[in-house]
């Protein structure tokens, strides 16, 4: 069970680094690259970063397997919405400056 969530978050952050890769180095041609790259790739470290973060807090501070479980369950869910809804807000930032520097 645990093998699969990391790998989904593993291919997230390539697909992610691929595409913001291709978001900066060919802005005039890259359209859905911003959205696509930022997304997956803050998606993929904010699940990777919070899911971690909340199982260790829950076995090593509460001590408690139940929660490190839980912990690692929630941090996978709110740390991948978290990240995606960051990666979208950077996907906006980035679209509207490609946009702007081609009118200049």
């Amino acid at each position: 069970m645990l093998m699969p969530m990391f790998g989904f978050v593993f291919a997230l952050l390539v697909v992610g680094g691929l595409g913001t890769l291709v978001a900066v180095g060919d802005p005039q041609n890259a359209r859905l690259a911003p959205y696509v790259g930022f997304v997956s790739l803050f998606a993929g470290l904010g699940a990777l970063s919070l899911s971690i973060t909340l199982g260790f807090i829950g076995e090593f501070v509460v001590r408690s397997e139940t929660v490190s479980g839980l912990g690692f369950f929630a941090g996978y869910i709110l740390g991948g919405l978290g990240g995606a809804t960051f990666g979208f807000y950077r996907a906006i930032r980035r679209r509207h400056r490609i946009e702007s520097e081609a009118h200049e």
